[in-house]
């Protein structure tokens, strides 16, 4: 008998902490089932930020949610007292196993999540040994046993750590059946292969790392003309204008869903789509989850760490060979690494994608294949 086997009937209520953005929950479900996996009778709660936490509740891996409000934590606009609040609740589920599936990225994030684990009240508390937060745990991931991995292998690589199994399946989304209602009656005309129907996610939650709006509305206008597609504007709360914007760059009519859609219906929604022309954000990750052909704007971040996790066959990215690359700064005066791509390329990119192809109607809550890096050029 292995000896994580021996530990697991010790451990009877476990907290995934994953108070990170909606792409990282996604990026992360291999890691949260890996957990499920390795205690199949304990009662597992996820700790996931406001924004997450919609989408989360339908992982069936997990038996609870517990929101957090990491952004107003993170940028002081949440009060002293409404924290201790939030740790005093942690601390009364009491708590026998923590852990950090998301890598810090600084020496602050390190120690706030030292903070959330320590008054979360678990015994044994799990996660990687960077910036600091070794300080706060049990049991330390070295860093150097990730570097170089993408982000959702070395996920799943803390949850092995913490006893969790890993499986060969791949990452995973999920909506319910009213957001399926939903997303019927808003897709397009053709959805039997005659018309191919086009996503367009001009957002992300870092201004650098968007592409132009006119570039997206070239890349849509030659979508329309040249390949008779049906173009769809995705987006989130607050980047509405970004998809008027595009509208108003385009001579033929599109349908603008941004702002209009919950979590789930946007899931359902691009599991739809013939095809997905994206910014690197979570509808990428959402494409990669269900299985929808994406060409993908890479921007600061490093393609090697965060390409979609899915089959090579599905994605392409497209992205400018710059030296500053990766780059964590949330703005950049003159963002080359996007500035430097051309629509043409990119229009070029997504017809070869949409040749050929059949309409998804059956794809639902997809699993994807792991890939190696692919080449990222323009």
């Amino acid at each position: 008998m292995q000896p994580r086997r021996m530990m697991a009937a010790n451990r009877d209520r476990i907290l995934i902490v994953l108070v990170a953005g909606i792409g990282d929950l996604i990026l992360a479900s291999k890691g949260i089932r890996a957990i499920r996996n390795g205690y199949p009778g304990a009662e597992v709660h996820l700790l996931a930020s406001n924004d997450a936490a919609p989408l989360a509740r339908n992982y069936p891996y997990v038996d609870s949610v517990v929101p957090f409000p990491i952004r107003e934590w993170k940028s002081g606009r949440f009060r002293l007292r409404g924290l201790v609040g939030e740790m005093k609740r942690l601390r009364g589920r009491g708590y026998d196993l923590a852990v950090n599936l998301y890598p810090s990225q600084s020496v602050a994030g390190a120690f706030r999540m030292g903070c959330l684990l320590m008054f979360s009240g678990a015994a044994e508390r799990v996660g990687i040994d960077g910036n600091g937060l070794g300080h706060f745990l049990t049991k330390k991931v070295e860093s150097s046993r990730l570097s170089g991995r993408h982000v959702a292998d070395a996920m799943v690589e803390i949850a092995r750590s913490a006893g969790g199994l890993a499986d060969n399946r791949g990452i995973e989304v999920f909506w319910g059946p009213a957001a399926e209602e939903r997303c019927r009656r808003l897709m397009p005309a053709g959805p039997d292969g005659r018309r191919r129907i086009v996503g367009i996610n001009p957002g992300g939650n870092r201004r650098n790392r968007r592409w132009s709006p006119a570039n997206f509305g070239a890349v849509a206008e030659g979508l329309v003309e040249l390949e008779g597609a049906s173009v769809v504007l995705l987006g989130g709360p607050g980047e509405e204008a970004i998809a008027e914007t595009i509208q108003h760059c385009m001579r033929h009519d599109v349908i603008n869903l941004a702002g209009r859609l919950e979590l789930e219906e946007l899931a359902c929604l691009i599991s739809r789509l013939d095809l997905l022309v994206t910014n690197d954000s979570a509808p990428m990750h959402i494409a990669a989850a269900v299985g929808t052909p994406q060409v993908v704007l890479f921007g600061p971040e490093d393609p090697g760490t965060f390409h979609p996790y899915t089959d090579p066959k599905l994605y392409e990215l497209v992205c400018a060979d710059v030296a500053c690359r990766p780059c964590g700064k949330d703005d950049c005066v003159r963002p080359l690494c996007l500035d430097l791509i051309m629509p043409e390329f990119v229009l070029d990119r997504s017809r070869r994608f949409l040749r050929g192809r059949s309409h998804p109607l059956e794809r639902r809550n997809g699993s994807a294949m792991i890939v190696t890096e692919r080449e990222c050029r323009v």
